[in-house]
């Protein structure tokens, strides 16, 4: 996984190598991101916070996009990563269950209409 950072604002060193940590994390034994961008900008907007952090990932099969806005470029870059881990996740669930790993469903008797639990030992 390949990570490209755009920074136009002052950002902490230390708070940008952590949350490039976290998106490394994310990568490690998956093949599915392939190229993510961290823009971090001030902003002029006089009610969205002075610093804005987007992250744009990549994915096979789809693109991640993960937009915070704070007063302060840290904090937003921190909530920004929470969102993109989020939608890591979603993107991975998804993936899972199109691939048939569905829990277990109820079945109905269609006589009367009653779900037969499909527990391993139910009677």
């Amino acid at each position: 996984m390949d990570i490209q950072w755009h920074v136009v604002t002052e950002l902490n060193d230390t708070r940008r190598d952590a949350a490039e940590a976290r998106i490394r994390k994310l990568g490690e034994g998956q093949k599915d991101l392939i190229h993510v961008v961290v823009h971090v900008e001030g902003s002029n907007h006089h009610q969205h916070g002075s610093a804005e952090v987007k992250i744009r990932c990549q994915a096979k099969g789809r693109e991640l996009i993960a937009n915070e806005r704070d007063d302060e470029p840290e904090i937003a870059l921190t909530r920004a990563v929470d969102v993109f881990e989020r939608e890591v996740r979603k993107m991975r669930a998804k993936r899972r269950d199109h691939r048939g790993n569905f829990p277990p469903a109820a079945v109905v008797d269609e006589e009367d209409g009653e779900d037969l639990a499909l527990a391993e030992g139910a009677d």
